[in-house]
Parts: structure tokens; C-alpha cells; sequence
């Protein structure tokens, strides 16, 4: 399956900007403490928020001094206006394949084909989640897959502190964010090789009634709430269930940056970071890319 994908044409010069973002904190970050719940039926436990039904027991994995989260599209979407400020150019598109210079022993890729038309390209970076079929033309060996997972909003009326991780009942997750919504998650579905087209992945009622039911159970708060959106997703992951990130072999401009699984929005930056190290300067230095480097398969 060919994947939709948003590409980033960086300015004709490639130059790293040292000016740092003007706001410290341009993705509004949000502190919060963090919970693993077990499920049964017992009293509200008094060192837990909002969880007051059928919880019986905890254990703390962070406080606000700890633990921070971001939400995900406002991460990307400061990240990107940084971008566009300093000269990059946003295309949509569907890339359908490679295209290479004929009789090019170091496999120079000269462009995409992206909706039927040539893109040149200087450097091409294959980070296209669990779609992988443009990405085996490069490394024929790295099949991608995709963890389903289906997730909801619900307003409860007050902003939540506390992120919850539950042990039973399906071992739903919970996520409150700084706009008084609650990000609800769980109940994925086995490894699969994709074939769902991106931005029209399929939403199942009953995974999400499920997730809904789930937190009804477990606290009166959320009993009591609206559900704002229903929405799923895949998260990529490689055969080894380790991230590819580097360049590719036998090829001379084009690297890889994929299957990153449930951590992706964690190591996003780190990631971002160390691989236009790589493109720009030969190397990375500010985390070493060796564990992830896609010369493991083959």
C-alpha cells in the first residue's frame, strides 16, 4: 500500500538554526502525577484523584516534580510553525516509490514520485509509521507492522491531575489533559502488516463502547462524562519491536526513521535531533543511533 504522507521540504541551504524557540514552553506542557491502579471492587483509596470505584489498590510512578506531558498535536503543530519560520515548506501527498539513478552503483535516489509526479529530492528520510511499502524498496528486509489502538475523550467538567494506569478490566490507560478532556486508551489489537489507508483508518463502536464501559466502572466522575471524540490508530513497530533510525545501507542520501511504537510523541525530539546530526554533520552526537541502525536488516 502506498502511504499519504506529509513532507517537509527544509530551505535550499541546509543550515541548522541555533536561535532557540521564543517560548520556553511552546507546547504547553502540562505536569501531572502518575498511578498504577489494580481493579476490584473496595472503597475509594485516598492517595487516588478521581478513581473511586472498584480500585484496590496503587502504586506511584511519579508526581508533578516528575512527570510531564504534552499534548500531541500542539507539540507538532510548535514545532512545525518553528520550522516554517525558518523556511520549510509543507506538501501532501501520496509517495508511490523512488527514483534512482540508472547504473548508480551507491544508489543515489534522485526524487520521489509523489501523485504521480517527480519530486527532486536532495535527501529523502523514510518515516512513514507502520506504512512500509515505499521504505522496503529501500530496505526490502525491514517490514513494518501496526498495533491498533482505539482511544476516546472524556469532559468530565474539571481538569484532572492524575494519569492513571490500570492493571485489570483490559488494562486501559488514562490521560488527563490541561483542557479539562481525559485521553482514554487500551484493548489493542494484535501486530499487523497495514492495509488500512492513512487518515481513513476505521473506528470500531465497539472498542470504544468497551473503553467507555471500562471507566464507568472504575469512577463516578467518569460515569458522569461526555464523550467529545471516538478515534483509533496504529502504532509502527518493527519486526524486532526495536526503532530504525539512520541511514540507509548501500545507499548514499536516503535514511530511515520509523517504528518507535508507544513512545514516539517521548522520543520524538531526541530523535529529530540526533538524525539531522546525521544528515547534516555525518554523524550523531547528541545520542548514539547504533542500537537502531537498519543495517540490522540486511
Amino acid at each position: 500500500m502506498n502511504a499519504t504522507i506529509e513532507m517537509v521540504k527544509i530551505p535550499e541551504a541546509h543550515s541548522r538554526s541555533t536561535t532557540p524557540p521564543p517560548d520556553p514552553n511552546p507546547w504547553n506542557a502540562d505536569r501531572v502525577g502518575c498511578h498504577v491502579a489494580s481493579t476490584a471492587p473496595g472503597a475509594k483509596l485516598k492517595n487516588l484523584e478521581w478513581t473511586d470505584l472498584g480500585v484496590r489498590g496503587s502504586r506511584l510512578m511519579g508526581d508533578e516534580s516528575t512527570i510531564a506531558q504534552v499534548h500531541p498535536k500542539e507539540l507538532c503543530d510548535a514545532m512545525w510553525s518553528y520550522s516554517e519560520q525558518h523556511g520549510s515548506n509543507f506538501v501532501k501527498g501520496t509517495v508511490e516509490n523512488l527514483c534512482y539513478e540508472d547504473g548508480d552503483s551507491e544508489r543515489h535516489i534522485r526524487g520521489v514520485v509523489v501523485d504521480g509526479q517527480k519530486m527532486a529530492s536532495d535527501v529523502v528520510i523514510l518515516s512513514m509509521g507502520p506504512w512500509g511499502e515505499v521504505l522496503q524498496q529501500a530496505v526490502p528486509a525491514c517490514s513494518m507492522l501496526g498495533v491498533k489502538y482505539h482511544s476516546v475523550l472524556m469532559r468530565s467538567g474539571r481538569v484532572l491531575n492524575e494519569a492513571v494506569f490500570f492493571s485489570g478490566l483490559g488494562d486501559p490507560e488514562v490521560y488527563p489533559r490541561n483542557d479539562g478532556n481525559h485521553y482514554v486508551t487500551g484493548f489493542p489489537d494484535p501486530p499487523q502488516v497495514v492495509k488500512e489507508i492513512p487518515g481513513e483508518v476505521e473506528v470500531r463502536e465497539e472498542m470504544c463502547s468497551r473503553l467507555i464501559k471500562t471507566m464507568q466502572q472504575v469512577s463516578s466522575e467518569m460515569a458522569e462524562a461526555e464523550v467529545t471524540t471516538k478515534q483509533s490508530c496504529y502504532l509502527p513497530f518493527t519486526r524486532d519491536s526495536v526503532p530504525c533510525m539512520g541511514k540507509v545501507p548501500k545507499h548514499e542520501n536516503v535514511f530511515v526513521a520509523t517504528g518507535h511504537g508507544c513512545w514516539g510523541i517521548l522520543l520524538s525530539l531526541a530523535s529529530g535531533k540526533a538524525m539531522s546530526e546525521l544528515i547534516l554533520d555525518g554523524e550523531a552526537t547528541s545520542v548514539s543511533l547504533e542500537p537502531f541502525d537498519p543495517k540490522r536488516f540486511g
